[in-house]
């Protein structure tokens, strides 16, 4: 029994760093769920270092990942992912559905109520300048946000996009 208890160790030891499993530490593990690569998009070479920070709805840490689409010399698109953890006890929902009912007054604007992988999301695009500009706001928990921000991206571009996300991940990062 001792033996096959050391065996077992030892090969565990031996198996390479990519047969284990690997746990990203928080922070970073709620970008887990962010897909690493989206078609006919180019990744940014790094993500930036996970953020704390604070707004009217508390402090948060995020952690985000870029992407972007060159079509030619005169249209870009571009495409940021976002994921904001807040305090536990936090109901962000009340105070999402504000701000959109508020920007909702804006020339320009189009707010949508969506389902989003079952989850509930609030889709903004102001269409008051040259090119779209839409921001998804996804309630993963009551307490943690994925918002996508798209530049040159209307909604359902946006909507099509974030189907690569993989929200029970987030949602269950520590």
């Amino acid at each position: 029994m001792r033996r096959a208890l050391i065996g077992a160790i030892a090969l565990a030891a031996a198996l390479p760093l990519g047969a284990q499993e690997k746990k990203t530490a928080w922070p970073l593990s709620l970008a887990d769920g962010l897909p690493k690569e989206i078609p006919g998009y180019v990744t940014a070479p790094n993500d930036p270092l996970p953020d704390t920070d604070e707004n009217d709805m508390g402090v948060f840490t995020q952690v985000s990942r870029f992407f972007q689409k060159i079509e030619n010399p005169t249209v870009t698109r571009q495409f940021r992912l976002v994921v904001q953890d807040y305090a536990k006890e936090k109901n962000l929902e009340p105070e999402i559905r504000k701000a959109v009912a508020e920007a909702a007054k804006s020339p320009g604007v189009e707010a949508r109520d969506v389902r989003l992988a079952g989850l509930v999301a609030y889709a903004v695009t102001d269409r008051s300048g040259p090119s779209p500009t839409t921001l998804v706001t996804v309630i993963v928990t009551p307490s943690r946000l994925l918002l996508a921000q798209g530049a040159n991206v209307d909604r359902n571009e946006a909507l099509k996009l974030l189907s690569r996300v993989d929200f029970p991940r987030i949602a269950s990062a520590r």
